[in-house]
């Protein structure tokens, strides 16, 4: 009797296993035969921390270039000579090809696009060339501002200042 009962409980298990493993997608024997669910599994977010910056501009440096000889000149035949003739409607450009502007441009045997810091006066761009028979007469330490007109170049007139590069500025064009 010990025995009839202990091979019915194998029975008895055997199809009770086989029926929960089934109903729970878990049967070995027979290959699934609904259509599986997908799960959409989502990458986990790694958070960096990122380091504070600061919104603040930052000055460029300035790197000291010497004592200049700082002139003035406008886009007038007695400041330019021939280069003041044929100027395309009316706009002014330098020997870089961008336009001059008061305040902004100057002429120097400098790389173009150099952006200097003339002590006392302003910052300007390099963007037009000096003759070259002034360098050979001064030397390369030379910065000539650009000017609207010629009463204002001439008040200017002729001084001597420190001037400096300024690193990190745009001196994209040197």
């Amino acid at each position: 009797m010990f025995t009839v009962a202990l091979l019915m409980g194998l029975v008895v298990g055997f199809f009770l296993g086989r029926f929960t493993a089934h109903a729970f997608g878990r049967t070995t024997a027979e290959p699934d035969t609904e259509p599986s669910q997908t799960v959409d599994i989502q990458p986990t977010q790694t958070v960096i921390p990122t380091p504070e910056v600061s919104l603040e501009p930052v000055e460029p440096e300035l790197v000291y270039l010497g004592e200049f000889r700082v002139t003035a000149y406008c886009a007038c035949e007695i400041c330019c000579g021939q280069w003041a003739e044929n100027r395309p409607n009316g706009i002014v450009y330098g020997a870089s090809g961008e336009p001059l502007v008061a305040g902004v441009s100057c002429a120097s045997p400098l790389p173009f696009g150099t952006v200097l810091e003339v002590e006392g006066v302003g910052t300007y761009i390099v963007q037009d060339r000096t003759a070259s028979w002034v360098v050979d007469k001064y030397g390369e330490n030379l910065v000539d501002i650009y000017f609207d007109d010629h009463q204002a170049a001439l008040e200017f007139g002729l001084q001597y200042h420190d001037v400096y590069l300024k690193e990190g500025a745009d001196n994209d064009q040197m």
